[in-house]
């Protein structure tokens, strides 16, 4: 009856408010309750804002560290109606995971699917990249910046790109044990053997305090070397800009700025950046889906010793600040708040002094690898450490209160 259809577009228009205030679980019953009273032409366009809803919801549980329930979410999603952001979260969930051809199905789809959206355009550069592809990775990446130009990383990675295109050719190469390095010819040849030893040193070390057999973990595909492309500070700025605060990147590949100087404070930057970049190659060999802050607190950790007790301080004053790790995005979106990210990273940081100091540093490899397994932060960090990980944050922030 009309009386009834009248219902179903109320309870369908709450469901819309509801969405929009991000109150998704709430949004989904709605839908569920007007297709109850939904005429048979109706249903379609029903079942595509179900399927946009539940898409939301896995979008919140992979930012809370919960990637196998946020796939079920995304595959619900798919179940109902095709959905562009549902085809983008399993892209990038198997993008994460190393796992390419499944991420470039789904990609694929989101884009078609939905082609003003830069971020499935920006995920497509990012595969084309990885499988060595710069020049149609470059493509890709300029439509993503044209789609959404207010997308910083994408600014800043068509930069680096477009730098290694016109730069990189003229790069000296050279295979050093495990790592496959270039290095700018503005940087004396020297410098090459020198930040080679230190890679070397820095592998060893993270791979020793991780308790790993070596680094890449000897369960990797075949015997691979680690690419480290070595920038003079000029060229590595022209890529990067103000957008990137630490002073590397690791994007599949080790890339560092090194001053011509060998003075004390450029020389102890340098060895800051390539234990931070190590680290994060290690990680990504452990455990890909490890959400942002964590991925920052360990590299930071590996990067100098003997800073728990600075951080606590830092942490102590700014208490009021806190922010829930759940509530920090793990990836599926940017944080664009720079203070917010600083201050993420900050409690990474001192979140994993903790874990380090009181449970020893190998647990985080376990935690890594757990993270993997499990597919879901909580479950890894209950596994690994004994205790709930809201327990293990609540006693984190009661001793940073006790000082």
């Amino acid at each position: 009856s009309d009386q009834v259809r009248a219902r179903g577009a109320r309870v369908r228009d709450e469901g819309v408010e509801h969405y929009q205030a991000r109150r998704y679980f709430q949004a989904i019953r709605s839908v569920e309750a007007a297709l109850e009273r939904a005429a048979e032409s109706e249903r379609r366009d029903l079942l595509t804002l179900l399927a946009r809803f539940q898409s939301a919801v896995g979008v919140e549980l992979f930012n809370a560290g919960e990637g196998r329930q946020a796939e079920d979410a995304f595959r619900a999603a798919l179940g109902h109606a095709e959905d562009s952001y549902a085809h983008f979260g399993l892209g990038f969930l198997h993008f994460v995971r190393l796992e390419d051809p499944k991420a470039l199905e789904h990609l694929t789809e989101a884009a078609r699917l939905e082609p003003t959206y830069g971020k499935a355009q920006k995920l497509l550069a990012l595969l084309d990249y990885r499988q060595g592809r710069l020049a149609l990775a470059l493509t890709k990446m300029r439509e993503a910046r044209r789609l959404d130009p207010a997308d910083a990383e994408a600014g800043a990675l068509l930069a680096r790109w477009d730098l290694e295109t016109r730069w990189t050719g003229s790069f000296r190469e050279k295979e050093n044990g495990r790592f496959f390095l270039r290095m700018d010819p503005d940087l004396p040849g020297s410098r090459l053997e020198e930040v080679a030893g230190r890679l070397e040193r820095a592998r060893r070390d993270i791979a020793e305090r991780l308790s790993l057999g070596d680094l890449p973990p000897r369960s990797s595909r075949g015997t691979r070397r680690i690419t480290v492309v070595l920038f003079s500070e000029k060229r590595f700025q022209a890529a990067t800009g103000s957008l990137h605060w630490v002073g590397g990147v690791f994007d599949g590949q080790i890339k560092l700025p090194v001053k011509p100087g060998r003075d004390a404070a450029a020389e102890a930057e340098l060895e800051s950046a390539v234990r931070h970049e190590m680290s994060h190659f290690a990680i990504r060999e452990l455990g890909p889906e490890c959400p942002n802050w964590l991925n920052e607190g360990i590299a930071q950790h590996f990067e100098r010793a003997g800073q728990a007790e600075a951080v606590k301080a830092r942490l102590k004053d700014g208490a009021a600040r806190r922010v829930s790790f759940k509530n920090i995005p793990s990836r599926l979106w940017e944080v664009d708040d720079e203070d917010l990210a600083r201050w993420s990273y900050l409690q990474g940081l001192g979140f994993v002094e903790f874990l380090s100091l009181r449970y020893l540093p190998f647990r985080l490899r376990l935690c890594l690898e757990a993270i993997t397994r499990e597919r879901s932060v909580s479950k890894a960090f209950e596994v690994t450490y004994g205790a709930p990980f809201e327990e293990l944050e609540a006693l984190w922030w009661k001793e940073i209160e006790r000082g």
